[in-house]
């Protein structure tokens, strides 16, 4: 029997996970070795079996096939689940129209920081329940159905936690060099009528509703989206591999913004966040690396819309800070031979542009794409 073994080919459990428990790896070789789950790459193979084809003679079983069939049905789900997330924005889209006319548009634009318009108590409310569902039920549906387990979907290693620090400051100045390029961009864009976001963040003077609005923004919204995309998302698709994972999640998530003047920066920072969690081990870095990035977003963006005094210098003062202090951090890094921003790309049995094209023309990935790209459209602001 051990004879035999040493042939054996096992894919699921001889894969390796970055920075991740022996308890990760067993729970999600177990996953993927159940005959009755359809999302998960399993092959197991004799390497002494070979199959004859005519002109070609004898040759191995690969495991393309296994790989393309699990890969289409991880990529299946993942575009169901950004579509129910789609439906519920379009739904929350007719409401807003309906109930709250007096809203000026969805977030802040530049042609608004004027006159910022103000939003209400109620509306930053019905706003943040749309928010919750929004992440939270996407998150349920492909947790339920993929039935990847929680400690696997949600991985807290502790192994390389030191690495936290350094990433919140590379995360923040990917946020405050978006504000800087943010300006120019608006001008460029000018060029063709369209208005650019200024915040991802609703304006009121109102105490209650600044501090409703800042609990949804800086907390829950952050939490929620890196359980769906770091989370679930990330983790059901390493086993494809962890660089194909986070191209993957990182730019078809990033659409779920629906603006073509915020993708690029977006998709700079989730391909971050998501090359962190892998880096990590840990869901938790991220989530504490969102939520303090959307906390300094949401201080300066207010402190600049209530019209506070010298409300630049402190944004430079900041921005001087962080730019510093992220020098210092990649200084130390590469001092240390820490390479916090790479993945590696872990060979599977399909290429890796070939895993790309199954993401792109997965039916139900493609509606995603196209649907957001036509919200996108719909909600574009133009300027008068």
């Amino acid at each position: 029997m051990a004879d035999n073994n040493e042939y054996m080919i096992d894919v699921a459990k001889e894969a390796t996970y970055l920075n991740q428990s022996d308890e990760y790896r067993r729970l999600y070789a177990q996953w993927r070795a159940d005959p009755e789950n359809l999302y998960g790459y399993q092959f197991v193979h004799d390497t002494r079996e070979h199959s004859y084809i005519d002109g070609k003679g004898y040759v191995p079983h690969l495991a393309e096939v296994a790989e393309s069939i699990s890969l289409v049905k991880c990529c299946s789900l993942m575009g169901s689940c950004l579509l129910i997330t789609l439906m519920l924005d379009i739904i929350w889209y007719f409401i807003s129209l309906a109930a709250f006319p007096e809203q000026s548009g969805i977030y802040i634009y530049r042609s608004q920081l004027a006159k910022p318009p103000e939003a209400s108590l109620l509306f930053v409310l019905a706003s943040g329940i749309h928010t919750a569902l929004r992440y939270l039920l996407p998150t349920v549906v492909f947790a339920k159905v993929s039935g990847i387990p929680k400690k696997v979907a949600l991985p807290r290693s502790r192994r390389r936690l030191d690495l936290l620090g350094n990433s919140i400051i590379i995360m923040l100045l990917i946020m405050l060099l978006g504000r800087i390029l943010n300006p120019l961009l608006g001008i460029i864009f000018s060029w063709i009528n369209v208005d650019t976001m200024y915040s991802l963040t609703y304006f009121s003077r109102d105490p209650a509703t600044i501090i409703v609005t800042f609990i949804f923004t800086c907390l829950l919204m952050p939490i929620l989206q890196e359980i769906l995309c770091r989370g679930v998302m990330l983790q059901a698709l390493r086993q494809f591999g962890d660089l194909f994972a986070v191209i993957a999640t990182s730019l078809i998530t990033a659409m779920m913004f629906y603006d073509f003047t915020y993708y690029g920066q977006v998709a700079i920072c989730f391909v971050v966040l998501s090359v962190v969690t892998i880096r990590t081990g840990s869901i938790i870095t991220p989530i504490i690396m969102s939520i303090i990035s959307h906390t300094l977003n949401f201080t300066l963006s207010y402190i600049t819309l209530l019209g506070i005094e010298q409300a630049q210098l402190i944004e430079a003062l900041v921005c001087t800070a962080v730019i510093g202090t992220s020098i210092i951090a990649y200084s130390k890094l590469m001092n240390d031979r820490h390479k916090l921003l790479t993945v590696t790309q872990t060979v599977t049995g399909l290429r890796f542009i070939k895993k790309i094209q199954l993401l792109v023309t997965s039916t139900t990935v493609t509606l995603w794409i196209s649907a957001s790209i036509v919200m996108s459209f719909i909600v574009m602001r133009l300027l008068k």
